[in-house]
């Protein structure tokens, strides 16, 4: 996975004498067919779209041994569990148990987890800073090793989930069954994440993010033809699509300026003259939302993981999650001699029946315990993945190298504690924003009685509007990129 724009930009020292590009959009304008032929942008979106394809082939070869029928009754049991949020991302590939049902899924665990190890492990981080290209190599072959241990691992699980759920043909006996499956999506996994790769390298736009995108543009189309048809027959009303429409649209246009939102803060060089700053300064930009959309990942498995280690446990992929846990406590050989006798006190069962009440609600669905937790865990989750890509001490000291301070700010310390103080406040706010996108379609497709969408929601928005606009930059910067080509050339 790749590194924030924002994240690698505050990395470099600035140089005050360098003229700096300019950050607004105004005056930009979608390059000609001369420009995209000269350039080689065609031949990267040609590359890009061929192995889309392929990838959206591959989808559709079912996985040998499952029974469709009972699969797709358990996949509509189960239609706002973690199955179906994976599924989303695997463009059906999980509902369908295609050969590539975990998608680009371990991967990009696998990078999240690296970046984390990169606090921890400073050797990594300066495997991947300090050694060149060699060290990016190996950086990058230890992320597809950490891919094919979590392959390994959600392929075993995903395996023993569907035995246990009884979707498997009778003709398949477990030995049979377990190493073939396996062995078929750690195949699956490990040739989705090298076809990310090949876009990364010779396509345009970063390959694991398109392919995501490309699993929920592939979803749209059914959804949208669901709706259609339960309006058609009346089981959803006409105003709440409308509606609900709507209230998509203001989501969209409000994650655009979420995504471009950011706090620029004065730069000023050291010979730059007080009466007039503007003729060196620059700013430095600091992203409101600069985690994107991964708080929203961490919190959504989080919140879904324990009803799903409970269905792993139980084999009951239906039940609550306090049904779940008494499975455990007081059916299991081990625990219900020491757990049975405590609830035939009336007391204590009427507590743990309140209590496992409060269980339900808050990993429920649509509602406002699960909405309030989701929240909270959102918020910190963006603090958390905030503070490993933006060290406001390591700003603040490539500032002061390149001989730049913030405009009314000491060099050092003090810039460091300021940029701090900033960051603090922008990532709050942008973390609220971003929880609330997140939360409020699930209430406003429930007034709106639109069940058809569930499968959608605001995560996946904020997934293809992030996806779009940097296809959308980065077809700019080859334009940009060859318009300054031309203009070298024709000043010789």
């Amino acid at each position: 996975m790749k590194s924030s724009p924002q994240a690698s930009s505050v990395g470099r020292p600035i140089n005050p004498n360098k003229p700096q590009a300019k950050s607004t959009k105004k005056g930009l304008s979608l390059p000609s067919w001369e420009t995209i032929v000269e350039t080689g942008l065609l031949r990267r979106i040609i590359t890009t779209l061929g192995l889309l394809g392929f990838y959206r082939l591959g989808v559709q070869i079912p996985l040998s041994g499952v029974h469709q029928e009972k699969l797709k009754l358990l996949f509509g049991a189960n239609g706002n569990n973690l199955l179906s949020f994976i599924d989303l991302f695997a463009g059906g590939a999980l509902s369908a148990l295609s050969v590539f049902a975990l998608g680009i899924g371990p991967y990009i665990t696998a990078s999240i987890m690296m970046q984390l190890l990169n606090e921890v492990f400073p050797q990594l981080k300066a495997l991947q800073q300090e050694h060149g290209e060699s060290g990016r190599k190996e950086y990058q072959q230890w992320v597809r090793r950490l891919s094919l241990i979590l392959a390994l691992i959600q392929a075993f699980a995903l395996t023993k989930f569907l035995y246990l759920s009884g979707v498997v043909d009778t003709t398949d006996s477990a030995w049979l069954f377990y190493p073939k499956s396996i062995i078929s999506l750690m195949a699956g996994s490990v040739f989705v994440m090298w076809i990310g790769e090949l876009i990364s390298e010779f396509g345009i736009g970063n390959g694991g993010s398109l392919l995501i995108f490309a699993g929920i543009a592939a979803r749209l189309p059914k959804l949208i033809t669901q709706t259609i048809e339960s309006v058609n027959v009346g089981t959803t009303p006409l105003w709440g699509a409308i509606a609900l429409t709507l209230f998509y649209a203001l989501v969209i246009i409000g994650i655009i300026y979420l995504q471009e939102g950011a706090r620029k803060l004065l730069i000023v060089g050291a010979r730059t003259n007080a009466a007039s700053p503007s003729t060196t300064s620059h700013y430095l930009p600091l992203k409101v939302n600069p985690a994107g959309v991964l708080p929203i990942i961490f919190a959504s498995a989080t919140m879904y993981l324990p009803m799903q280690l409970i269905s792993f446990v139980t084999g009951k992929p239906n039940a609550p999650l306090s049904q779940g846990f008494g499975h455990v406590f007081l059916e299991t050989k081990f625990l219900k001699p020491i757990f049975q006798p405590l609830m035939n006190n009336p007391m204590i069962a009427n507590f743990f029946t309140a209590i496992g009440g409060s269980i339900d609600r808050i990993f429920g669905y649509a509602t406002w315990e699960h909405s309030l937790a989701y929240l909270a865990i959102i918020v910190l989750f963006a603090f958390f993945y905030s503070s490993i890509l933006l060290n406001p001490r390591e700003m603040a000291e490539n500032l002061q190298k390149g001989g730049n301070a913030i405009q009314g700010i000491k060099p050092g310390k003090p810039t460091g504690e300021y940029i701090e103080y900033i960051l603090n406040r922008i990532v709050f706010i942008g973390a609220l924003c971003i929880g609330l996108i997140t939360i409020l379609p699930t209430h406003m497709e429930k007034i709106c009685q639109v069940t058809t969408l569930g499968a959608l929601g605001s995560t996946s928005l904020i997934i293809m509007v992030g996806v779009a606009n940097d296809l959308y930059n980065q077809v700019m910067a080859y334009s940009q990129a060859h318009q300054y080509k031309v203009r070298s050339l024709l000043s010789k």
